[in-house]
C-alpha cells in the first residue's frame, strides 16, 4: 500500500510539474471569462435561483441516480457562493483539460491554448456554473469522465489490461452516480483517440481493436458499478428511482431493443443541437463557421482516407467508420436515457467532438499547408465565438437579473404601500417577470442562450412559485408567503384573472379567495 501511495504521489508531483503552465493558463482563461458571473453571483433562474443557501443534495438527487452529489456537498459543508463555488469547479475542469493536453498530444503551436479556451469558455461549461448549488459536481463529473480515459490502457498482459479496464470503469461510474451525461465525454475523448492511433499508423489494427473492445468492457463494468452504487444509496435512503426523463424506466432489455431507434436519434440530436438549437452560439453567422469548420474537418479526412486506403484498405474503413460514430460519442448518453433530448447541461460531449476531432485532424502534416491552416483559422474563430456567446450570456444574465428584481421590488412596495400585507397573508404572482411590459430586454438579452434569460422561466405553477420565491427570498431579503399549486392553477383558470391588466397598471392587483392576485404578464 506504501509503495502504491508513493508512486501515486510521485506521478502526481511530476503531472503538475510538467503541466503546470497548462493548468495556470487555463485557470486564467477560465477566472477571466467568468469573472462578471462569479463577482455578480450570477445564477439561472431556475434551480440556480432556488438553491442559494447552504445546499445538500437530498432523496431527490439520490432519486435522479446522483447519489455521490450529497457526499461531495457535506464534504463542502453545502456552502454556495459563487466565488468559491465556481473557482473549484474551473480548477476541476482545467486539471481534466491538460489531462486531455496530454493524453491526445496536442501541446503543439496554438492548439493547446485553443483546447483551454474552447472547453472553458462555452455555453455548457457557462450553464453549469449559473447552478452554484451543486456546479461542483459538475466540474467532479467531468473530472472523472476524462479520468477514465486518461488511465485507460492496452499494454501488458491481458490481465493487467482487465484490471486497469476495470478501474477505469470505476471512475466512469463514480462520474455517472454525479451527473450521467459525461459519459458523452469519455466516449468522444476515446473516439478521438482511435481516429488518431489510425491517422498515425503507428499501432497496429489489432492494437486499435484491442483498445476499443477494453473500452466497451469499461462501459459494461461502468454500467454494473454504477448500478450498484444507485441501488444501495435508493435502498438506504428507501425511495425508487424518479420518473424525471424516463429514469424508472431504464434498463438493459429496453437500451438494447431501442438500441437502433437511439442511435439514430443520436445523429438527428447531433444536427439539432448545432444549427436549430442554436446551443453553442445564438450570435449571428455562428452556423456560417459551424458549416466551414465541419465541411474543412471532412474534406481533410476525406484526403486522409484516401492516403489510407492506399496503404491499408482495412485501416482506411475503420477510420471512416470512427469518424462517422463521433455524432453518436457525442450523445452516448441518449443510448441510456431512451427517448430523451440533448440538453444545454448535457452537451459537453458535442463541444468536444467538434473541438478534438478538428484539432487532432488539422494538427497532422498531412493535412497540406494550406487547408491545416484554413482549419486553424476556423477553429480560432470557432472559439471566439464560444467566448463571445459565454461573455454576452453572462451580461444578460445580469440585465436580466437587474430588471427582474426592480420589478419585484416595485411590486413588493406597492404590496405594503397599499395595505395588502397588512390583512392577507398569501400572495399570488402571475405571470413571469420577462413578459411584463416593463421588462427591459437590451440585445444581449435576445441574442442569449435560453439558460441565460434570467425572469424567462416556466410557467407551470410550481416552477413558477419556487422561482419567484427564490427572488424575494434571496435577492430582496422578505419573507412574504406564496400560495400553493393547487390554488395557483385555481386562479391562473378564472376569466377574473384573465381580464386583469399587467402590473403597473390600475387593477392589476386585487384579492381573490383572500389570496393577494399580482397580475405580472399576460404569459402564465
Amino acid at each position: 500500500m506504501r509503495k502504491i501511495i508513493n508512486s501515486l504521489e510521485k506521478k502526481t508531483a511530476d503531472f503538475i510539474k510538467r503541466n503546470m503552465k497548462y493548468l495556470l493558463a487555463g485557470y486564467l482563461i477560465g477566472i477571466l471569462t467568468y469573472f462578471m458571473l462569479m463577482s455578480f453571483n450570477l445564477v439561472n433562474d431556475l434551480d440556480g435561483t432556488w438553491h442559494l443557501s447552504n445546499f445538500i443534495a437530498g432523496d431527490w438527487e439520490i432519486s435522479l441516480g446522483r447519489g455521490l452529489q450529497r457526499y461531495a456537498d457535506r464534504f463542502r459543508f453545502g456552502i454556495v457562493a459563487a466565488p468559491f463555488n465556481s473557482m473549484l469547479t474551473l480548477l476541476l475542469i482545467e486539471a481534466a483539460n491538460v489531462m486531455i493536453l496530454e493524453k491526445l498530444d496536442l501541446k503543439k503551436g496554438i492548439y493547446p491554448w485553443l483546447i483551454l479556451t474552447v472547453l472553458t469558455a462555452n455555453p455548457v461549461i457557462c450553464n453549469s456554473l449559473t447552478y452554484v448549488y451543486m456546479s461542483v459536481n459538475f466540474g467532479l463529473a467531468y473530472l472523472f469522465s476524462v479520468l477514465a480515459f486518461y488511465f485507460l490502457d492496452i499494454r501488458g498482459s491481458n490481465k493487467n489490461a482487465l484490471i486497469k479496464g476495470a478501474l477505469c470503469g470505476i471512475l466512469l461510474a463514480i462520474s455517472m452516480s454525479f451527473y450521467q451525461a459525461y459519459i458523452c465525454v469519455t466516449s468522444v475523448l476515446v473516439l478521438v483517440f482511435i481516429i488518431k492511433m489510425l491517422d498515425e499508423e503507428k499501432e497496429s489494427i489489432k492494437d486499435i481493436l484491442r483498445y476499443f473492445m477494453t473500452y466497451t468492457y469499461v462501459v459494461i463494468v461502468a454500467g454494473g458499478v454504477y448500478w450498484l452504487i444507485t441501488k444501495g444509496l435508493l435502498l438506504r435512503a428507501g425511495i425508487q428511482l424518479a420518473a424525471y426523463k424516463g429514469a424508472d424506466h431504464i434498463n438493459l432489455s429496453r437500451i438494447l431493443l431501442q438500441f437502433p431507434a437511439s442511435l439514430k436519434k443520436c445523429y438527428t440530436e447531433f444536427w439539432r443541437f448545432l444549427y436549430e438549437a442554436k446551443a453553442f452560439s445564438n450570435l449571428e453567422f455562428i452556423n456560417i463557421i459551424l458549416t466551414a469548420l465541419l465541411l474543412c474537418c471532412l474534406l481533410i479526412s476525406a484526403i486522409h482516407f484516401i492516403k489510407l486506403f492506399k496503404r491499408s484498405k482495412r485501416r482506411a474503413l475503420l477510420y471512416a467508420v470512427a469518424i462517422s460514430l463521433i455524432p453518436a460519442a457525442g450523445c452516448m448518453v441518449l443510448m441510456i436515457a431512451v427517448g430523451n433530448s440533448m440538453s444545454g447541461l448535457m452537451s459537453m460531449g458535442l463541444v468536444m467532438s467538434i473541438t478534438l476531432f478538428g484539432m487532432s485532424t488539422f494538427q497532422g502534416e498531412k493535412s497540406g499547408f494550406w487547408m491545416k491552416r484554413a482549419g486553424t483559422f476556423l477553429l480560432v474563430m470557432f472559439a471566439w465565438y464560444q467566448l463571445s456567446a459565454v461573455i454576452n450570456d453572462q451580461l444578460a444574465l445580469q440585465e436580466g437579473k437587474t430588471a427582474t428584481i426592480t420589478l419585484t421590488e416595485n411590486i413588493i412596495s406597492q404590496l405594503y404601500r397599499e395595505g395588502y400585507l397588512e390583512e392577507y397573508q398569501t400572495v399570488a404572482f402571475i405571470g413571469r417577470p420577462a413578459d411584463n411590459d416593463r421588462y427591459a430586454q437590451s440585445t444581449a438579452y435576445q441574442m442569449a442562450n435560453g439558460y441565460a434569460r434570467f425572469g424567462y422561466w416556466s410557467v407551470d405553477a410550481r416552477n413558477n412559485r419556487v422561482s419567484w420565491q427564490g427572488v424575494i427570498s434571496n435577492f430582496i431579503g422578505v419573507n412574504l408567503a406564496l400560495c400553493g399549486d393547487n390554488e395557483y392553477e385555481s386562479l391562473v383558470s378564472r376569466k377574473q384573472v384573465a381580464d386583469m391588466p399587467e402590473f403597473p397598471l390600475s387593477g392589476s392587483i386585487c384579492v381573490i379567495d383572500d389570496i393577494v392576485v399580482v397580475k405580472v404578464s399576460d404569459v402564465y
